[in-house]
């Protein structure tokens, strides 16, 4: 079952609360909540929130999860690379930024991740480390 897209994102907001108004715009957009589970200041550029978001999916089979997530994804943004997640269990993993012609339908969003994965394979998408970076 693919219950949630994991969302990672980098804002450019001064602090929380512009960022939940940021996530709110992007919610009124999908038509579903997103819940904000981390929010801090971006290590590398202390104008940006780096943001953690989790929306719901609630998919079981694996290709009407990817193409719902990418429907989504396509709503808030374009410029989307897609593959497979790490290892070899049923994961997808996509990537948008403004800085590799990535463009965002919502003004502040800089970067954005999504990743999903099949929860009865224990997939371990909850995990914190943006990509690229160690936690």
């Amino acid at each position: 079952m693919f219950a949630s897209v994991h969302w990672r994102c980098h804002l450019r907001v001064g602090d929380r609360h512009k960022a939940e108004r940021l996530v709110g715009r992007v919610e009124a957009l999908l038509g579903h909540p997103m819940e904000i589970t981390g929010y801090e200041r971006y290590w590398k550029l202390p104008g940006l929130a780096e943001v953690q978001l989790v929306s719901p999916l609630n998919r079981s089979d694996p290709a009407d999860a990817l193409l719902a997530t990418l429907e989504s994804a396509w709503a808030i943004g374009t410029g989307w690379s897609v593959g497979p997640g790490s290892g070899d269990r049923r994961e997808f993993e996509g990537i948008a930024a403004i800085t590799s012609s990535g463009r965002f339908t919502v003004p502040g969003i800089e970067w954005m991740t999504f990743s999903i994965g099949d929860d009865s394979t224990g997939t371990g998408l909850g995990r914190t480390s943006v990509p690229g970076r160690a936690s």
